[in-house]
């Protein structure tokens, strides 16, 4: 709920880490966590990974200003800031900025990403605060044993768009070493925004004895401007200025495991984050509400976890006890001009211990139960139990599986929340969250998969601004419910489907924005020949409601589009990857007066030497 706080503050006139997935004792279970790889990402061309993963079932991903906008993802109707995001297991959710920890997905390049694991449903038992409606892992690209080579590319868009990289891999028995390089310019065409991005990635695979360990950097910077979130865009904003913004993110992960076969499995994770964020926002017009101040705000964040975990035990049984321990740190320095600027400043420090433990038991029968509990202690904050259990039923090889799961989730007030010295609040609780969840998987062979889900989260305590007292409060409840439809088909060898749809339902005291009732997604790729391939996607959502100032609250129009796509190998070490986006040229706005791009192309030529 943070997302509106500004907006409500001016309304008055004074005013592989760890290897990630849904569990860390077994593979995931049964329609617990949807993968994107690399290859759906590269068929979309996209200039940020929201793009495919508003094609994952129960997610809606967008951003609310083109490419120089942020970020908006909501997975089951839970707020943006209700997903925790992960690079290959380190931790990214900024909780100093305005959006209460919501991570800004422009952040990272597409190009250099593995693949993304998305769960769904509260995981806090797992993960610990911030997870309350899911997560969200970014696995990176890392190094293969024995390869080696180097790669570089060029893109291009029909909205001035333009794109290089390169990257270079070599390895050998024990391990291997990858390093990658990009930069990135939005073209500054689309909806009146423009980022430019560069980033580097190294990454280190090595065994020591019956040890593997693997060393991860990144380094990120980028700077945007776009028309302000809630303005009413280039479409309707009276205030023509931009805002402007610089970030950068920097991560180190460092993990050692013992080998797959060993019954005794100690690991080790250390990760170290770092982010800025300094924006210069302007003053937005009154219109349907009321206008808000021009604001600055330049914010530090950095967060160091270390968690040492033992895995015990093969077949039907596998346990894992293990420990925690997380420092965040941040620091923001802003104005709010009332006329006059009035600084706003907050310093906050937090650490939690943490103890969890896991097991996984399959009996004979085809069942298989996965229990989980965590138990975080933060410093000054308090202490809070969590727990998740799941199970899954298999009658007979081949046919079906049934499956079910409940689960714990909380997330701590947000720097902001809790230390502005206009608006912050030091007694707030943390925000809390329950989901249940049953359904059915059927697996036949490779590709082909079916997985019906019904669920209903319960988010409570939900951190809002009170005008009456001019702080922020605990006071939300809201219930989400829906059904979940996911697939994947391959009728021939050289054909493959993939589709989702979701039906999401909500009971909220005040409408919330952006979540439309249906969503889904159809994609196909057909390999003609063996250097090329054909492929082509639908999409659609219903309506829903929005807000800006200049319109309140409106209910925007659903819309529909189409994609086709290429990859052809023009030589044995060219390749070319093309995707027509909106072929049909729908118009249509993720944000009220924000234009999303009509039909546009979008190509990349790689080269492998």
């Amino acid at each position: 709920m943070l997302v509106d706080v500004l907006l409500l503050l001016a309304a008055s006139p004074a005013d592989e880490g760890i290897v990630v997935t849904a569990s860390r004792t077994e593979a995931a279970p049964p329609g617990a966590v949807s993968v994107v790889e690399a290859a759906d990402i590269e068929r979309m061309q996209p200039a940020s990974l929201l793009e495919p993963l508003d094609d994952v079932a129960g997610v809606r991903a967008f951003s609310t200003g083109g490419a120089g906008g942020r970020s908006f993802l909501s997975i089951r109707g839970g707020e943006p800031n209700f997903t925790l995001v992960l690079l290959d297991g380190v931790k990214l959710n900024d909780p100093t900025n305005s959006r209460g920890g919501g991570f800004d997905f422009f952040s990272i390049d597409p190009s250099l990403v593995e693949r993304i694991e998305v769960t769904r449903g509260a995981v806090s038992a797992i993960h610990g605060s911030d997870a309350l409606a899911g997560a969200v892992n970014i696995r990176l690209r890392a190094p293969r044993p024995g390869e080696r080579g180097a790669t570089a590319r060029v893109e291009a868009g029909s909205e001035g768009d333009f794109g290089i990289g390169a990257g270079l891999e070599t390895g050998w028995s024990g391990g291997g070493l990858l390093g990658a390089a990009s930069w990135y310019d939005s073209g500054g065409l689309t909806a009146g925004s423009d980022l430019r991005r560069r980033q580097a990635l190294s990454q280190l695979r090595q065994r020591i004895g019956g040890f593997e360990a693997r060393l991860l950097g990144l380094y990120g910077h980028s700077d945007r401007s776009a028309f302000p979130e809630d303005s009413g865009g280039p479409r309707l904003a009276v205030n023509r200025e931009r805002e402007r913004g610089t970030a950068e993110l920097g991560a180190v992960g460092l993990t050692v495991r013992r080998a797959e076969d060993a019954k005794l499995r100690p690991g080790l994770s250390l990760s170290w984050s770092r982010q800025r964020d300094d924006s210069a926002t302007p003053a937005i017009a009154p219109g349907a509400l009321q206008g808000t101040p021009a604001l600055t705000a330049d914010s530090r964040f950095s967060r160091f976890e270390a968690i040492a975990d033992l895995r015990i035990g093969r077949g039907p049984l596998v346990a894992t006890l293990g420990a925690a321990f997380l420092r965040e740190s941040g620091r923001s320095d802003g104005t709010i001009d009332f006329g006059f600027p009035l600084p706003v400043a907050f310093d906050l420090v937090r650490t939690t211990r943490s103890a969890f433990a896991e097991a996984s038991f399959r009996p004979a029968g085809g069942f298989s139960l996965n229990l989980a509990g965590r138990y975080d202690d933060v410093a000054h904050g308090g202490s809070r139990w969590t727990g998740r259990a799941s199970a899954s039923w298999r009658p007979a090889a081949g046919g079906p599986t049934f499956f079910a799961r409940a689960g714990e989730g909380y997330k701590l007030p947000s720097f902001y929340a809790l230390a502005h010295p206009l608006i912050g609040n030091p007694a707030l609780r943390p925000e809390r969250s329950r989901n249940v969840e049953a359904g059915v998987e059927l697996a036949r062979g490779e590709g082909n998969l079916l997985r019906l889900a019904v669920f209903r989260n319960r988010f409570r305590d939900l951190i809002d601004f009170d005008p009456a007292t001019f702080t922020t409060v605990n006071r939300d409840r809201v219930r989400a419910s829906g059904v979940e439809l996911e697939g994947r088909w391959r009728p021939l060898p050289a054909l493959s489907l993939a589709g989702a749809l979701s039906r999401l339902d909500l009971q909220s005291p005040t409408p919330l924005r952006g979540r439309p009732r249906w969503q889904g997604a159809l994609r196909a790729a057909w390999q003609v020949m063996k250097p090329l391939e054909l492929n082509a996607a639908l999409r659609f959502n219903s309506d829903y409601f929005d807000s800006s100032i200049p319109t309140g609250l409106i209910r925007a129009d659903g819309h529909g589009e189409a994609d086709l796509g290429l990859r052809y190998r023009l030589s044995k070490r060219l390749s070319l990857i093309a995707a027509a986006r909106n072929l049909t040229g729908e118009r249509h706005e993720d944000a009220v007066g924000f234009p999303a791009p009509g039909r546009q192309l979008r190509a990349t030529i790689s080269a492998e030497f």
